[in-house]
């Protein structure tokens, strides 16, 4: 909450004012402060907040955002970086987020305003986190294993997406089977309050 202070008392526009590019990421992330993140609950709200500052980061903003794009895009960047309960935390509060995301970005005061379309049904949904949750999957499969990467194919890839899916939900009992051998270490964060936050993550 500091923080958000701070960067509110810094980003003060007196009315009818645009901000610079520069600070679209912080106004972003201080009206979900003030917004989305007092409504999510427990762990949901840092996991929220931290895939909102990967968008942010992986999104061009002298553009038409196209939400299944940017979700696709997205969870490509974080890949393994995070253990699968970060994936289903974004799946059950997309709603939300998306609503955030329609809400929030259009009304940023950039000299050029942001269009975001196409919002995420949820067959979409379900169809892109499972695509992202498989090919995680294999990556770490064939990790190190030269002679694995050179027989793997679309067909595993695209059969294990099938099978995360039941009645074309993601099936995350499954989705917890085939993680389990992974192992995800928290000790691969890059500081003290990410690891903290994994340490978290992996016990929802």
């Amino acid at each position: 909450m500091k923080q958000i202070k701070a960067i509110r008392k810094r980003m003060h526009q007196p009315a009818g004012r645009t901000i610079h590019p520069d600070q679209f990421q912080d106004f972003v992330l201080v009206r979900y402060g003030l917004t989305l993140k007092k409504r999510l609950r427990g762990i949901d709200k840092e996991t929220v907040q931290r895939f909102l500052q990967e968008l942010l980061v992986v999104t061009p903003i002298d553009q038409t955002w196209a939400l299944p794009t940017i979700l696709r895009a997205t969870l490509r960047s974080i890949g393994n970086k995070v253990p699968y309960q970060f994936y289903r935390i974004v799946t059950k509060e997309w709603t939300e987020v998306q609503h955030f995301l329609q809400r929030e970005i259009p009304a940023v005061p950039l000299e050029n305003r942001i269009l975001v379309t196409d919002p995420v049904s949820d067959n979409q949904l379900q169809e892109i986190v499972s695509a992202e949750l498989a090919g995680n999957t294999m990556v770490e499969m064939v990790h190190d294993n030269p002679a694995m990467q050179k027989i793997v194919t679309d067909e595993p890839y695209t059969t294990l997406q099938t099978n995360l899916l039941n009645d074309g939900k993601i099936d995350w009992q499954k989705v917890a089977a085939v993680s389990t051998p992974i192992h995800f270490d928290p000790e691969v964060a890059e500081d003290a309050g990410t690891r903290q936050w994994l340490e978290q993550l992996i016990k929802e």
